[in-house]
């Protein structure tokens, strides 16, 4: 290691055993020693003390050390840069600070030399910039194009003309979440309630760990294909291979994605669904799913791909894990009005915040309830305060939790949900409705910014949806001003939702199966 003599050296082998070990406090305690030796100035010692107040969700901390290696450019050890500066993306899409996020990701891009990880790096700063506040399309046209341009620096060839004529429709589906996730209890009915009269299901599972969920589909799915650990071009070959009509990418610009794999265009029809916001920003893709609510026609000029439609709801959502039994509204018990925000907390913008505290303000004594990872430690807490002060919410104003796995019994502490824009919720929009929260969302013009809208309007609650801030603060100051109707919603929402598109499943999976019959004909003939 660069400028560590033998004692710094030791104790740095020392620190990260006990970190990988998981003795996080013992590690802290060896880094501190070699500080104290002269270690302080060495990159590496540094970056693992970074990732020891990461394992521990030591976010502000974390910060601090990455941003001062990003100050020093790693002198001694630039190598290590691309590492610092997405592992800095990172904190600051966790603690809120979008811009700054993708900022570094871009920069980790430019630094990186593997191109595997320039990849993984532009989609991590696509991902991030889907909570930027303010973007046009010129932004992300741009955008798009870098990560196709490093695509095409790949000399990712496609595959040539696909002549099969198979007797049954092959759909397959690409993902790393065939577990325990949203994108699967998505996905479910699908592969569930397909008609095998017409279609057959292949899976390609990439997700490094499996559970039940896995099993299910294991079990359920025409064939099952396990590709973890191959490459994109691996992949690719086995999908030609099995001759796929129509494949379907899951993740988008989420972690772990398979987005690669498509630029070898190895089936006939390529689309994107389910899983991302927004495009893929690939023209080997053909299709992005979206519904009567959120497409609005068959382009988008911030897609790269058409908008292909279903009447009402793109999303049906299966339950996998229990769900808790729903509770009687809180403010009957408390007296008052406890808004609250489950979302991840990268999706909170100064703006939302600023409407936020507007809304407190237009109901007396009402609260707000937030929950999420950075509330783990004090200095999460005090940083969300801080920042939440210099927007107009007072600290006696705001709960803020730390995660748990049982975040859906805590929906029985708030009385109204509050969602995000412009990036906005979907699995968290359905769970708040399904544990009898109601949900009031804003919406744009893009598929991405009105999932929120969709949803409302599948369930019979449009009158929830806004299209301006103005109308979202309107209709969440009236809703907790009316807490009798807030309680009486809290009563029938279970039963909205699953009498309702959103849980379907038989109904929507013929829709998306009638998709597939409608681009493969307008196609292939």
């Amino acid at each position: 290691m660069a400028d560590m003599s033998k004692e710094c050296w030791e104790l740095y082998i020392q620190a990260h055993k006990l970190w990988k070990k998981g003795q996080y406090d013992e590690a802290e305690q060896v880094l501190t020693k070699l500080n104290t030796a002269g270690g302080e100035n060495v990159s590496k010692a540094l970056l693992l003390g970074a990732y020891v107040k990461r394992s521990q969700e030591d976010f502000l901390p974390e910060k601090d050390i990455l941003e001062k290696l990003v100050a020093s450019e790693c002198r001694d050890e630039p190598e290590l840069l691309p590492t610092v500066y997405s592992l800095l993306g990172q904190v600051y899409n966790t603690i809120g600070l979008s811009e700054q996020a993708v900022e570094m990701f871009l920069c980790s891009v430019a630094a990186e030399t593997s191109l595997k990880q320039k990849l993984v790096e532009y989609s991590n700063a696509i991902f991030a910039a889907a909570s930027l506040p303010e973007t046009d399309d010129e932004f992300w046209r741009d955008l798009y194009a870098g990560y196709e341009g490093l695509l095409e620096s790949a000399g990712l060839v496609p595959f040539g003309e696909k002549r099969w004529q198979n007797e049954r429709l092959r759909i397959g589906y690409l993902s790393s979440d065939f577990r325990q996730h949203p994108v699967a209890s998505l996905l479910w009915p699908l592969v569930d309630k397909v008609d095998q009269s017409r279609f057959q299901v292949f899976c390609y599972g990439a997700n490094d760990g499996q559970d039940k969920v896995t099993e299910a589909f294991k079990e359920r799915a025409n064939v099952w294909r396990q590709v973890t650990g191959w490459s994109f071009k691996s992949i690719a070959k086995q999908i030609n291979i099995d001759k796929i009509d129509i494949l379907v990418d899951l993740g988008g610009h989420t972690s772990n994605n398979m987005l690669p794999v498509l630029a070898y265009r190895p089936a006939k029809l390529q689309m994107s669904a389910i899983g991302w916001v927004g495009s893929s920003g690939m023209k080997e893709v053909d299709y992005v799913l979206g519904d009567e609510y959120c497409t609005l026609g068959e382009k988008q000029s911030a897609y790269v791909e058409d908008l292909a439609s279903i009447k009402g709801s793109h999303f049906c959502f299966h339950v996998f894990k229990e769900m808790p039994q729903v509770v009687e509204a809180p403010c009957l018990k408390t007296g008052h009005i406890t808004f609250g925000c489950f979302n991840n907390f990268s999706k909170i913008t100064d703006a939302m915040l600023m409407a936020w505290g507007r809304i407190l303000a237009g109901v007396p004594g009402s609260r707000l309830l937030l929950k999420h990872k950075l509330f783990n430690r004090a200095a999460g807490r005090e940083y969300t305060l801080n920042r939440m002060a210099k927007l107009g919410i007072v600290a006696e104003q705001v709960e803020m939790r730390p995660f748990s796995e049982d975040y859906l019994e805590q929906y029985g502490d708030m009385d109204i949900a509050l969602d995000t824009f412009p990036y906005t919720g979907g699995m968290t929009t359905f769970e708040a409705l399904y544990m009898g929260v109601p949900v009031v969302s804003l919406y744009g013009a893009t598929r991405g910014q009105r999932f929120g809208y969709s949803i409302l309007m599948n369930v019979g609650l449009g009158e929830l949806a806004a299209d301006n801030i103005e109308d979202y603060i309107r209709v969440a100051v009236i809703l907790g001003n009316s807490p009798r109707l807030v309680a009486d919603l809290r009563c029938e929402l279970r039963s909205m939702v699953e009498k309702s598109p959103l849980m379907d499943e038989e109904n929507y999976t013929r829709k998306v199966e009638e998709l597939y019959m409608k681009i493969s004909r307008d196609k292939f003939i």
